[in-house]
């Protein structure tokens, strides 16, 4: 994954954010994380690129990428920590099983007959566009160790 196909400088300035080598170092890890990243683990990338980045600077940089639309979030395993990813060309939702961990891309048509029926039955106009769903999946519903993690 890369951001390089985005026009960042553009979309953080559009945004009333400057560029700052922080935020590119932060952006830069989000993206070689290649896909859902926990905070730490972008800490550690972005350290590869500055030993003196910081755990604040990571966490404040995540929070402006994600209001600029660069970066998308979506809730981690135990529905309390926050996963990061570079928002890609074409919006892509999840379903994640609560046994294994798996993770199962859902396709656009799909999603978007969702978006589309709960815009109608709401009134919303929805403005996100990144979804992660859970459950138990086909292959952890047939063995017997089939206890679902909350």
């Amino acid at each position: 994954m890369t951001h390089h196909r985005l026009n960042y400088v553009e979309a953080l300035h559009a945004h009333g954010y400057r560029v700052t080598p922080q935020r590119v170092t932060v952006l830069d890890a989000v993206c070689r994380a290649g896909g859902h990243a926990r905070p730490a683990q972008i800490l550690a990338l972005a350290r590869e690129g500055d030993l003196h980045i910081d755990r604040s600077t990571v966490y404040r940089s995540l929070e402006v990428l994600v209001k600029a639309g660069l970066v998308l979030t979506a809730p981690g395993e135990s529905g309390i920590d926050t996963l990061y990813e570079i928002v890609q060309e074409t919006p892509h939702h999840h379903l994640r099983c609560t046994v294994c961990g798996r993770e199962t891309e859902l396709d656009g048509e799909s999603a978007a007959r969702l978006f589309e029926n709960l815009e109608r039955e709401t009134g919303y106009r929805l403005t996100g566009d990144h979804l992660m769903l859970t459950g138990v999946c086909p292959e952890c519903q047939a063995s017997s160790n089939n206890q679902v993690v909350e």
